[in-house]
């Protein structure tokens, strides 16, 4: 954890504050020095966050595009924002008559697109405005380690997260383009299993057979805090209970080359 990261004068928006890596990252941008404005579909939660921190919370549905522009109105220009909130289905496992995929509804896959991708685009869309003409700011996006490989057990989760990282790749590609323009960092975490709604307690015990930790939103919040401070453009931080968090940087050149 960096305790020296400031980060007064600045104002931040994270979305899916009511809970889990979002409300624990709040509280931690607020103790950096933040203006933070908590956002969620749950009122009373993220009220309650926003309250703690000395914040604001505005409710906000990430996937509805007028949503935030009322946000966006009320409360922007942001300096940093935390595109967090998200979704699974857990419908992917072919001995589940539960949770078969294709039981998947059109409703349920709906809604994961419009929360975990729609609401990363809309988003960054809503918030880029005001950090270009100002001249910089940090958009971090919450991705997750199945977005840099496969998850059996949750395919459609798998793709909205490999969406993310492909959006946060490509933007970033385009302000590197420019070194003359707005001083504008994306970048996603991507951190393994970790304690929030998203994980059941059937999950959970999954895991636990697996022989896997699940780690504390709180220590995720800290790599948020540090990749906001480190700023490595279009990094992947990969985030895995006992080892040290790092910017994962894809590079054609080494990604691509052919076997020796």
């Amino acid at each position: 954890m960096n305790d020296d990261i400031e980060l007064h004068g600045r104002r931040a928006i994270v979305t899916g504050g009511a809970s889990g890596i979002g409300k624990a990252t709040a509280f931690r941008l607020a103790a950096a020095g933040a203006d933070v404005v908590v956002t969620d579909i749950d009122e009373p939660g993220g009220a309650s966050v926003a309250e703690e921190i000395g914040g604001t919370f505005s409710m906000l549905d990430v996937s509805d595009p007028q949503a935030w522009d009322r946000v966006l109105a009320a409360g922007g220009p942001f300096d940093i924002a935390f595109l967090n909130a998200g979704i699974s289905t857990y419908q992917g496992l072919p001995d589940d008559d539960e949770h078969s995929f294709d039981i998947l509804s059109d409703d349920a896959y709906r809604r994961i697109m419009g929360i975990n991708v729609d609401g990363v685009v809309f988003g960054a869309r809503a918030v880029l405005p005001g950090m270009i003409e100002r001249g910089g700011g940090d958009i971090v996006a919450t991705a997750s380690m199945a977005g840099l490989g496969p998850i059996p057990m949750d395919p459609v989760y798998g793709l909205t997260k490999h969406a993310v990282v492909g959006l946060v790749r490509s933007l970033a590609a385009s302000f590197e383009r420019d070194p003359d323009g707005p001083d504008v960092c994306v970048s996603a975490i991507c951190p393994g299993f970790t304690d929030t709604n998203i994980i059941g307690d059937d999950a959970k015990e999954m895991i636990g057979l697996l022989g896997l930790d699940i780690m504390s939103p709180d220590h995720v919040a800290d790599v948020v805090a540090r990749s906001i401070d480190e700023r490595v453009q279009g990094a992947q931080w990969v985030i895995w209970p006992g080892t040290e968090p790092h910017a994962y940087e894809w590079n054609p050149a080494v990604d691509f080359a052919p076997p020796s």
